[in-house]
């Protein structure tokens, strides 16, 4: 199974929009530039744009893969013919190529009356990402078609933050953590067994909303409790006591039992 994961693709279609984010792009002359589009889209207020986290940690066991579409653009004249432009992995990047993701383009290009082109990377989930979070930096660099003449941007003047129009982080993991409306006292000690297993049994069809305390109330966390608790007292009673990864008993929180 696989899920496709695009990154601000839909924005590029939305003219006005772009239009207004544009404003903000220092100007220049001379030879024709290239960056990453979601940089285009950071302010101050908002979440940086030249940095994205792909988690596997909500996703069902069954999903493997997965795809991240960045788009990078120019901002100078189009051309009526394809034009390279040069991207490389960056050394500080800590995922193996061909083990925790490889590049699905043949080549980098602007494509022929265009000033979009999409780097596509196909994500691996592999085992040692339920423990540790790897990244992939990718870098747009000059070449004889295009130049990185817009580098960065500084965000905060008083803390010196940029933001990089050039420098685009990917960090990729499968940690999951407790989820922050997750409380003990209806659902018990947490684990990602136990998590799952709600999710199935429970029908809960977006578990992502228990890291959302706004869209989980305590009478969601008390049904929740007792449901699963009466769910693990009937297999225990049929013989097929549910247990944790460390071998202890599953159980619901002292609220339920």
């Amino acid at each position: 199974m696989k899920k496709y994961i695009y990154l601000v693709i839909a924005l590029v279609a939305i003219g006005s929009l772009f239009s207004a984010c544009k404003k903000d792009l220092k100007t220049f002359e001379g030879a024709t530039g290239i960056y990453f589009l979601p940089s285009v889209f950071a302010w101050e207020k908002k979440p940086v744009g030249d940095s994205t986290v792909i988690s596997f940690s909500y996703a069902k066991n069954t999903m493997t893969d997965s795809v991240v579409l960045i788009p990078v653009m120019i901002s100078g004249p189009t051309s009526t013919i394809d034009k390279e432009f040069k991207l490389t992995i960056d050394p500080a990047s800590t995922a193996v190529p061909n083990t925790h993701y490889e590049i699905l383009n043949k080549n980098f290009a602007i494509p022929a009356n265009g000033q979009v082109a999409i780097v596509g990377i196909k994500l691996h989930r592999t085992p040692d990402m339920l423990t540790k979070d790897y990244s992939i930096i990718l870098n747009l660099e000059s070449n004889e078609n295009f130049k990185t003449t817009m580098a960065d941007r500084v965000l905060d003047a008083a803390t010196g933050r940029k933001i990089s129009y050039i420098r685009y982080k990917i960090h990729l993991n499968d940690i999951l953590k407790k989820p922050a409306a997750w409380l003990e006292y209806y659902l018990g000690p947490f684990s990602r067994k136990k998590l799952f297993l709600m999710a199935e049994t429970a029908e809960i069809k977006d578990i992502g909303d228990l890291d959302n305390t706004n869209l989980t109330s305590i009478s969601k966390l008390v049904f929740y409790g007792t449901f699963m608790q009466r769910y693990l007292n009937e297999m225990k009673a049929s013989g097929k006591t549910i247990y944790e990864e460390d071998g202890k008993e599953m159980r619901m929180g002292d609220s339920v039992q």
